[in-house]
């Protein structure tokens, strides 16, 4: 990852100078915290509840100043000793999109989309770095893919492009997992089935500002599978741009504080590659967007039917 310098942690690899999520603190407590220059810094005695409270105090340009005045009283922890857990705690809104990445259409045989091609998850598939994406013993086509994410600082109804970008208030990583029999080969489009089985979105490591993430040079995306290369790509081949994206959904319904919206992936998926590769029990898979870092989940099948 180009830029700031990327901490190692227990599942996850951060490479921005600041951003903010939630953690495991001394104690066993969870609360919102903020990284900068690699230690962090917890903001419940700062009198922080949530991180959607920090993001509607602080604009992305401005949270530098709170990093600076936490970090001043305050000698915080490593950021590769802590448990970071999803940056936010049930968003209103889960929202992905398909067909976003040129190269993905292609290769799935489809034309671009002229709009956004959004679907929701439930918030029930929301997890961490580090937490296991856990399967069913049914699950025979389970499939990952990586995606820069949006997560809203301010609420958003009907904006245009040109003001999305106010409502934006950073960005993460995430993975969609899906399993593509339920989703595509059950005899009906059955994209909910598919995709909200619990732990079937795993996000962070943390919320980057949204002035950290240079999109428009094109930040690589990249999904490895135990090792392996899947996807390599670039935001800089996406149909819809983030802010075009937020303008399209928030025509549709209000978008709150905290809500994520994943935009796309690139090509490379496991199911459309000729063999299919599927996930299997024990693998690892890292997604991971530069600029903001990677995250890394187990797959665990459990074979208890019942």
């Amino acid at each position: 990852m180009d830029g700031a310098r990327c901490v190692e942690g227990p599942s996850f690899r951060f490479c921005a100078n600041v951003g903010i999520g939630r953690a495991v603190v001394p104690g066993g407590g969870v609360e919102p915290i903020i990284a900068y220059q690699g230690r962090v810094y917890s903001l419940g005695s700062w009198g922080y509840s949530d991180v959607r409270e920090v993001m509607l105090e602080y604009s992305p340009e401005d949270v530098e100043l709170l990093a600076k005045m936490v970090s001043s009283s305050d000698r915080g922890l490593p950021l590769e000793a802590v448990r970071l857990l999803a940056p936010v705690e049930k968003p209103s809104k889960l929202l992905f999109v398909g067909l976003n990445y040129r190269d993905h259409a292609a290769e799935v045989g489809r034309e671009p989309p002229p709009v956004p091609d959004i679907f929701a998850k439930t918030p029930n598939v929301i997890v961490g770095p580090g937490d296991p994406v856990i399967v069913g013993p049914e699950s025979s086509r389970l499939d990952a893919e990586v995606e820069l994410a949006v997560v809203i600082g301010m609420p958003a109804r009907s904006v245009t492009v040109e003001e999305a970008g106010e409502s934006v208030w950073g960005y993460l990583v995430a993975n969609d997992i899906s399993e593509r029999g339920e989703q595509l080969l059950s005899g009906a489009s059955q994209w909910w089935r598919g995709k909200s089985h619990d732990t079937f979105a795993p996000v962070g490591p943390l919320i980057v500002p949204r002035s950290f993430v240079k999109l428009h040079e094109g930040a690589k995306l990249t999904l490895h599978v135990s090792g392996e290369l899947l996807q390599s790509g670039s935001t800089a081949s996406m149909i819809h741009s983030p802010y075009a994206i937020v303008s399209y959904a928030s025509s549709y319904t209000l978008l709150e504080p905290g809500d994520i919206i994943a935009t796309g992936t690139p090509a490379g998926v496991g199911h459309s590659r000729s063999p299919p590769r599927y996930l299997r029990h024990g693998d690892i898979v890292e997604a991971c967007v530069e600029g903001i870092g990677c995250i890394s989940n187990t797959i665990y099948f459990d074979c208890q039917k019942g």
